[in-house]
Formats: structure tokens, C-alpha cells, sequence
């Protein structure tokens, strides 16, 4: 364990790779921290028509955003598409979860909605790019010093044995 501390501190190389690996490794964990979910939520009366619901701005700029699509009716027939059209003649009360922001057409007869989005905020994820630069330079910087203290301990033996 000794001639590892002895290595680490002749060789500035080891230890400025060492140092950047270990920066990388906290910059990526703060790169992973979520500050707070963030939700949108609309609701209303629709009638017959074509309808978007959603905040685009909203959904796109969240990741890993989950879609809550209730619907309640006494009477309505109706068509819900995000992603693929499935058609509803309701009554009663419906709970969707669609993958995409969903355009509702109703034929006939109104329905109430409600839907809303949470969505998972990572602020802090661009600093992931840096973190992945100093963990292969630090990586690189590791290896070359590793190589070099291998080299200067065979040196030594050879000198010793001489």
C-alpha cells in the first residue's frame, strides 16, 4: 500500500487523472439529481368539435413526461388519438394514459375533462457533457501514469540489481 501513496505522489499525472475521475464521478451525481417534479393540469367542458389539449412548450421541455386523460360523460361519442385513434361512445367516466399530447374529437354530446402532466426536472444535467470529458481524460491521464510508475519501478530494480 505504501509504494501506491510513494506512486500517487511522484507521479503528478496519476494524481491529476485520479483527481479528474473523481470530479467527474461528483459532477455526474449532481448531474442526476431531480430538484422537484413539475406538473400541468387543464380541465373543461368540451363539446362537439376537435380539440389539442396540452401545453406543448410544457411537454417538450420536461423529460419522462406521464399523461392523465380522465374523461366523464353521460352520453358521448368520441374519438382520443396520441399515437393511435381509439373511439369511445361514454358514458361513465374513462381514465386514459396517453403517450403523447391527445387530440380529442367529440361527435356528439359534451364531456368534461381533466388532464394533467408530471414531468421529472433534471436542472442540473448538462453537466453530465463535462463530467464525461473528465472521466476519459482522467481515464487517459490514469493509465499513462500508470505506465510511467511501472516503468520507473523497473528502473529502480534494474539499478539495484546493477
Amino acid at each position: 500500500m505504501g509504494e501506491v501513496i510513494r506512486a500517487f505522489r511522484k507521479s503528478r499525472v496519476l494524481s491529476l487523472g485520479l483527481f479528474m475521475v473523481v470530479l467527474a464521478l461528483v459532477l455526474s451525481a449532481v448531474a442526476s439529481f431531480v430538484v422537484e417534479d413539475k406538473s400541468y393540469s387543464q380541465s373543461g367542458e368540451l363539446g362537439p368539435g376537435e380539440y389539442a389539449l396540452g401545453n406543448e412548450s410544457f411537454e417538450s421541455k420536461y423529460l419522462y413526461p406521464n399523461r392523465t386523460l380522465v374523461l366523464t360523460s353521460d352520453n358521448a361519442t368520441l374519438l382520443v388519438s396520441s399515437g393511435e385513434n381509439r373511439s369511445y361512445n361514454l358514458r361513465g367516466k374513462i381514465v386514459l394514459h396517453p403517450e403523447g399530447k391527445p387530440n380529442v374529437v367529440v361527435y356528439n354530446g359534451s364531456v368534461s375533462y381533466t388532464y394533467s402532466v408530471k414531468a421529472l426536472n433534471y436542472p442540473y444535467s448538462d453537466l453530465s457533457i463535462p463530467a464525461l470529458i473528465l472521466a476519459l481524460v482522467g481515464s487517459v491521464f490514469l493509465w499513462v501514469g500508470y505506465a510511467k510508475a511501472l516503468r520507473d519501478v523497473r528502473e529502480e530494480g534494474k539499478n539495484e540489481k546493477a
